[in-house]
């Protein structure tokens, strides 16, 4: 008898992300401190570097309207200045010693890293606690970065080919005052609108211990990391004035919308669909996130066979899910192969693939590859201290649950054919979604 496994190099690849010889273990010590700050320790001695991740629960969806792309704006800003760092000092402590850093913002999180010697953890410390001990920003600061978040919309959105599809979908998508509407890199005018007293409003409110979670990771004893990084953070003063999110009715998200954007930049026609789909909370959502997968990702996928291959329509076709702790996009877009081939042609050819599932289902062959694709992601995430680091800090942050960041592979195990089939039916055919179409703007 022929053992079946021998076929599937992946067979196993469930057991390497709990196999400690190949991946550090699940190992962690948490404390939290009396200002609300959450620290967590995660020790691996296989380790040279250190990482520091933390992660502030504030984006883009905490902004009022007219003072959009604050938090994209402040995760800029707090490279250049704080109450004992003067501009440009951040970056050059951390160069000298060979360290590095970056950050990035979405809707609802901000998240900062630094990684450094393991030797110079104190550095870090030092460092980071002094961007959360106060606002540090001068004027100058303030006119240089809105140039260059200016220059860095206008670079990967206002000037790419469908680089504003995003936000033209959110704006069909969610209603005026609903806080996704907008993208985290915020409008223009609302940067260049943008004061000092604002931005400082805006920190002294969200950029705050108990608003933040602090992973420090690397070859590290967990107690003694731990009250180290209390001696930096402990006395930073908790605050109240905070105020708590309210979440938006229901009424304010859209279905049905359609939008056409003739654009002298699009090369080709396209067409984007979207739909409302659960927010991070939700098990649906890892579902959906397998049907993007085989729908979309990969040369075996339904979009690239069915609109890639034959019949030659798109160049280009895919799905992806824009996740929100409110609430998620479902997106799907093909980019046609010529501009002969129409964006409704391209419409109803997503939206076949989509019903073809529900109708015809999946094969358990197409889940089992999905499922070792999504869990080679993982493993391969954990592989990297810093990307560990930040794994442990954005499932803390938005479940309170550290060991998510190895466990979260046990979720997408679960995961079913019918499950597949459900999501896509309700979530997808039940419901009619956004369009939004590009087309050439001919001279």
């Amino acid at each position: 008898m022929t053992d079946s496994t021998c076929h599937n190099p992946f067979a196993n690849m469930r057991s390497l992300i709990s196999d400690p010889t190949i991946l550090p273990k699940t190992e962690y010590a948490e404390r939290k401190l009396e200002n609300g700050l959450h620290l967590i320790c995660h020790a691996d001695p296989s380790s040279p570097i250190v990482t520091l991740d933390l992660i502030y629960h504030v984006g883009s969806r905490f902004e009022e309207p007219g003072k959009t792309g604050y938090a994209h704006l402040l995760e800029h800003l707090m490279f250049d200045g704080s109450p004992h760092l003067k501009r440009g000092e951040y970056d050059r402590y951390c160069t000298m010693v060979g360290g590095e850093n970056n950050a990035w913002t979405s809707s609802d999180l901000t998240n900062y890293w630094i990684a450094l010697p393991t030797e110079h953890l104190e550095l870090g410390l030092w460092l980071e606690s002094d961007r959360m001990e106060g606002f540090g920003v001068t004027q100058e600061s303030l006119e240089t970065q809105k140039k260059v978040v200016i220059a860095e919309k206008r670079q990967v959105i206002d000037n790419v080919p469908y680089g504003n599809a995003g936000s033209v979908i959110r704006e069909l998508m969610f209603a005026s005052g609903h806080p996704y509407r907008h993208e985290p890199i915020g409008a223009i005018e609302d940067i260049r609108q943008a004061r000092l007293d604002d931005l400082r409003h805006f920190f002294d409110r969200y950029y705050v211990p108990e608003n933040a979670v602090l992973v420090i990771a690397g070859n590290l004893t967990a107690e003694e990391t731990l009250d180290r990084t209390e001696e930096y953070f402990g006395d930073i003063e908790r605050t109240s004035s905070r105020e708590n999110f309210i979440t938006p009715s229901p009424d304010s998200k859209r279905t049905g919308k359609r939008q056409r954007v003739v654009d002298p930049i699009t090369p080709l026609n396209a067409t984007f669909v979207g739909w409302h789909v659960p927010g991070s909370e939700s098990h649906d959502l890892y579902a959906l996130e397998l049907l993007g997968i085989i729908l979309g990702s990969g040369d075996s996928s339904r979009f690239r066979l069915a609109l890639e291959y034959d019949p030659l329509i798109a160049s280009e076709a895919s799905a992806f899910i824009d996740e929100g702790e409110l609430g998620s996009i479902f997106c799907a877009y093909a980019i046609a192969q010529n501009n002969r081939i129409s964006p409704h042609q391209l419409e109803e050819s997503i939206l076949c693939e989509i019903r073809r599932v529900t109708i015809e289902g999946i094969t358990e062959r197409e889940l089992t590859k999905v499922k070792n694709r999504k869990t080679t992601s993982i493993a391969q995430s954990l592989l990297s201290i810093s990307e560990r680091a930040e794994r442990i800090a954005r499932h803390t942050a938005l479940f309170n649950d550290p060991s998510l960041a190895w466990n979260e592979a046990d979720l997408y195990e679960q995961i079913t054919v019918d499950d597949i089939i459900s999501v896509a039916e309700n979530y997808l055919c039940a419901v009619e979604p956004v369009v939004v179409e590009f087309i050439e703007l001919k001279s």
